[in-house]
């Protein structure tokens, strides 16, 4: 009986994963797909945003506003390309990621 149990919860718990894993990978999806239809460093293959929206995924969760996500992103990108976008340039892009994914 208490074998039974323990393989339930296991496989429960997995389940569980298994949907956290699932969500993770859906919204990084989300994340990546908005930034590459924006596209501001003319990057040719969507992957090229795949790392990118996995540091940005977080972000979205952990800062209070629209504002702090711009601000997030603006770091994010310019790190991974060297670039030098603004806040004011990712504003908007923060604006629809956060309408995805928070509201």
């Amino acid at each position: 009986m208490m074998k039974i149990m323990v393989s339930k919860l296991t496989e429960g718990d997995g389940m569980k994963e298994q949907q956290w894993i699932t969500m993770f990978n859906d919204v990084k999806e989300t994340i990546q797909s908005i930034i590459y239809t924006w596209n501001p460093l003319y990057l040719h293959a969507s992957e090229e945003y795949e790392y990118e929206a996995t540091w940005i995924l977080p972000m979205v969760y952990k800062v209070e506003d629209v504002e702090s996500l711009a601000i997030e992103i603006t770091d994010i990108l310019n790190q991974s390309f060297n670039s030098t976008l603004t806040k004011e340039e990712c504003i908007g892009i923060a604006q629809q990621i956060w309408e995805q994914i928070r509201e």
